[in-house]
């Protein structure tokens, strides 16, 4: 090469150095300009804008920053010229011609059972029918005209749930704010321009839903949202735009005369409003005779869009629709709208700050509850999230600030997801039609992964929003329970809920999930756990669930409760987690094992299962077989079916059911008779060990390990429950097994569970490398959430945004109901750093601070609680006593101080 090229080259590098630092300088003077920590927020320099003009990709809106309270959320493109919101309300379902009712199976039982013990391949001809698949609200469009752009930032204000955006151009410095509010259940954006009197002039419309990403490629089904009738409705005054949708009318559907809408507040201020009709529809979808009518503002200082969605269950039929001039679910929606106008206009003028305050004095107590801080003091605490992405795909260790930062995303997520219900798949945010998975809560593992730090993460509304989860549902599980076994007064959760129904209509052969009997046992745990944590909190009863519809689940008797006794509940206005939910549903989840085992089918000493009809009870040395017995989604390498016998998960659920069960009675009632139940449990098959003296999946000598599989749901002992922390064997055990186990795809949850199990295993080298090669792959969006697989060529997913939390937090704190251990599972190169106010299962509110002498613990009782305290292994000796361990006898509110000394 030319000596003249490599000065141009070198100039050329020049040039991108100095560019980079002067966007270093201005991006961390836009941050001290602020009133939050760098930590708190997350930034991009980016945008991906959704285009106006034909169906646009996922990867697009799946770049957008988000906002929500629970119930209501946005997504948000931050494209300066051609923004878009994509509202959301976490009980949108699309409904199709399935028909929701269980299908008896339970004549098949004996069949299967017989066909498991001799090893013989079996018929299961069960339609894998789908749950309702959740979807987006409307997509609605802000215009300006295009300019020059500079100084572009995007970046979500975690502490008080805000996404911002802010640039440059000739006509001035523009900012735009976004915000979902937790008190007035309404989502707020304010545009302005900052440094001049430039005026606002723009166009907001409402996209087509044939715009929207997937729509009618539903592959599974040939019905959906292409068979809706929706209408674009603008106000004659320009003081709203709506879009207003019935669903399909399908013979099955629960939602035939039901549908959805959202509604815009358009407010300009100091300006001037037009409307404009727009050209007829070609939409097949859209019986509205306008396609796009839009509201365009002119010579405005500011403009706010004020924005809810909600669904009508009786919007009358949909042949009807079209003909309607006017809908009750449109008026509904503009009250509570107008009332958010009027609580916070004055003068003419909308007040944005007082809005927002309001909204903050809910939400960031909450967000700040918990602080984690690895000290760093790395000039990278100033990158945007895509620069600390590339960064750690070049890193051999995880990048410390990524780690904070992600950690706070994880825990935004999570809060913006609570209250209402739980995080779904994709958490509560979606910008397309037919979603991966429908975008359900599947609860094989992806709900239980998201909700690993349900309790530890001190978000007072998480496991409020969670009961009301299971309580929305639970009804169905005992239908479950008689459809697929013939099963009474017990209940069965099923693999995936649409969030409106919960039944065990998604099962087939190769996923026989109505042979999944550890479904329950594991839903009701992060109960348990609150329980554990927390005390006896009180859920408040809401339009969340139906107290009528669970007068015989919520029974701890053979006979419903009375409807004289459903209203006094009502009355009193909540429920106790102890007797009013936890102690009917364990027993009803206990029931269902009882009635699973019988001396007919049994395990001999060896494990070895047998079948002999004459038998009437088990030999002192022989236990139960749990037969059928499904371990999601596995199979045995040595048997076609995947229904199989004595699962691993199945013994540790069975086992954890009887203990909560036993806790929680003894608890309500020291005098409790629990003997019945501890008798049983005595006849649960052990666990076994393969010839690497790895735990076996199944429990008997009739099946062999298949370890080409991402699930690893034989590790169930080890997290979510504790039975290795105090058996050596079964944890070197588990070890082993998680060594063996080699995923067959990209899907992230095998590692995100693989990094909690490692998390309870103390197996720092484990967790290490799951956790680096999670944050190294490419499964960030750049927003800092999430895509379902590592090489992120699948859906949209938070099970490891949300799910990291967990992670982080049973690294640093092992807790249950008499033990706390700090820093069990530290990675090993964060040499210093804090995390405040985690929630222990003791009890007890916890602070760490470590660095490399010493470890610091403050614990605040959260009521009276006694427990035994100690350190992870690189720290022993307590300072000033002669001991590695302390036992606590603590009132509620008492506050103790220990430091731990390294080794």
């Amino acid at each position: 090469m030319a000596k003249s090229g490599y000065i141009v080259i070198l100039i050329l590098i020049l040039v991108l150095c100095v560019c980079s630092s002067l966007m270093f300088v201005f991006f961390r003077d836009t941050f001290y300009d602020t009133n939050y920590e760098i930590a708190s927020m997350c930034y991009s320099t980016k945008y991906y804008e959704i285009s106006k003009y034909g169906e646009s990709s996922t990867e697009v809106w799946r770049q957008g920053m988000v906002s929500g309270n629970g119930l209501q959320g946005v997504i948000t493109a931050s494209s300066p010229y051609e923004d878009t919101f994509i509202y959301q309300n976490i009980h949108f379902i699309m409904p199709n011609t399935n028909l929701r009712k269980n299908i008896d199976t339970y004549q098949e039982l004996d069949t299967v059972r017989q066909a498991i013990v001799n090893k013989q391949d079996y018929q299961d001809n069960q339609e894998y029918l789908h749950e309702y698949c959740y979807h987006p609200g409307a997509q609605v469009r802000l215009s300006i005209s295009r300019n020059i752009l500079k100084d572009y930032i995007r970046y979500t204000n975690y502490e008080t749930a805000e996404v911002v955006m802010k640039y440059k151009d000739y006509s001035g410095d523009w900012e735009r704010k976004t915000f979902t509010s937790q008190t007035d259940g309404v989502t707020i954006t304010k545009f302005v321009n900052t440094t001049s009197s430039n005026s606002i002039n723009a166009e907001v419309s409402i996209d087509d839903i044939s715009k929207l990403p997937n729509f009618g490629k539903n592959g599974d089904w040939e019905e959906g949202e292409k068979d809706i009738q929706y209408k674009k409705i603008v106000s004659s005054d320009g003081s709203y735009i709506a879009q207003v949708a019935h669903y399909p009318d399908y013979e099955n559907s629960d939602l035939k005369n039901a549908g959805y809408a959202t509604v815009t507040f358009v407010i300009c201020e100091d300006g001037n409003k037009e409307v404009y009709l727009g050209r007829k529809t070609q939409e097949e979808q859209n019986v509205g005779y306008y396609a796009n009518p839009s509201i365009k503002v002119s010579d405005c200082s500011a403009l706010y869009l004020i924005s809810i969605s909600d669904r009508d269950l009786d919007m009358g039929s949909l042949e009807d629709f079209a003909g309607y001039k006017e809908y009750e679910i449109v008026n509904l929606l503009k009250e509570k709208l107008q009332n958010v106008v009027n609580k916070y206009s004055s003068n003419g003028k909308f007040n944005y700050d007082l809005a927002l305050s309001n909204h903050s004095d809910v939400f960031t107590p909450m967000f700040n509850a918990v602080k984690f801080d690895l000290s760093s003091s790395s000039s990278d605490k100033y990158y945007s999230n895509e620069q600390l992405i590339a960064k750690q795909k070049r890193s051999k260790t995880i990048n410390e600030v990524l780690a904070e930062r992600a950690y706070y995303s994880g825990r935004y997520a999570m809060l913006c997801c609570s209250g209402t219900a739980t995080s779904r798949l994709y958490g509560m945010w979606t910008g397309e039609w037919n979603g991966g998975w429908g975008a359900k809560y599947t609860m094989d593992a992806n709900v239980n992964l998201q909700t690993s730090s349900l309790n530890s993460s001190n978000i007072e509304i998480a496991p409020i929003g969670y009961a009301n989860f299971i309580l929305r549902q639970v009804d169905d599980w005992e239908d479950n329970a008689r459809a697929t076994h013939n099963f009474n007064n017990c209940i069965q959760a099923p693999v995936n809920s649409d969030g409106d129904r919960a039944l065990m209509i998604e099962s087939c052969y190769p996923y026989p999930f109505r042979y999944w009997n550890a479904g329950a046992s594991w839903l009701l745990e992060p109960l348990y756990e609150t329980w554990q944590t927390y005390g006896n909190i009180k859920v408040p009863i809401s339009e969340e669930f139906n107290l009528y519809d669970l007068k015989s689940v919520l029974s701890t008797q053979e006979e419903d409760l009375t409807d004289e006794y459903i209203e006094s509940l009502i009355n009193r206005g909540y429920l106790y987690l102890e007797e009013d939910i936890l102690l009917p549903l364990l027993i009803k989840s206990a029931s269902y094992w009882d009635q699973l085992c019988t001396p007919q089918y049994y395990t001999d000493a060896l494990g070895q299962i047998h079948y002999d009809a004459s038998k009437e009870s088990l030999n002192d040395d022989e236990t139960y077989c749990i037969i059928p017995s499904y371990s999601p989604e596995n199979q045995p390498g040595n048997y076609n079916s995947p229904s199989a016998a004595n699962s691993a998960i199945d013994i540790g659920a069975f086992n954890s059911n009887i203990n909560m069960l036993c806790n929680i009675m003894l608890d309500l009632n020291e005098g409790a008779d629990v003997s019945y139940w501890r008798q049983l449990q005595t006849k649960i098959p052990k666990y076994l060990y393969d010839e690497t003296n790895a735990l076996k999946e199944w429990a008997s000598t009739s099946f062999t390990e298949n370890n080409e599989h991402r699930h690893i749901s034989h590790l169930y002992c080890a997290w979510p429950l504790d039975e290795t922390q105090h058996n050596e064997k079964l944890r070197q055990g588990a070890i082993q097994a998680v060594k063996n186990r080699a995923s067959e795809n990209a899907a992230s949850h095998a590692l995100v569970h693989r990094s909690l199990i490692c998390d309870r295993l103390k197996d720092k080298e484990g967790l290490e490398l799951a956790l680096r090669t999670l944050m190294s792959s490419k499964i960030y969006y750049t927003s800092l959430l999430t895509n379902h697989h590592m090489n992120a060529r699948s859906a949209y997913c938070t099970d490891f945004a949300i799910g990291y939390t967990g992670i982080i937090n049973e690294s640093l704190m092992y807790s249950n109901t008499n033990e706390l251990e700090v820093l069990p599972t530290k990675i090993s190169y964060w040499k210093k750093g804090s995390i405040e106010n985690l929630a222990a299962r003791c009890r007890a509110y916890v602070s760490i601070k470590w660095d490399e002498d010493s470890v610091s613990v403050d614990i605040t009782a959260i009521d009276d609680t006694n427990f035994e305290l100690r350190c992870g292994e690189e720290y022993s000796s307590i300072e000033y006593a002669n001991c590695t361990s302390l036992n606590l006898n603590l009132q509620k509110g008492d506050n103790v101080s220990v430091k731990f000394l390294l080794k």
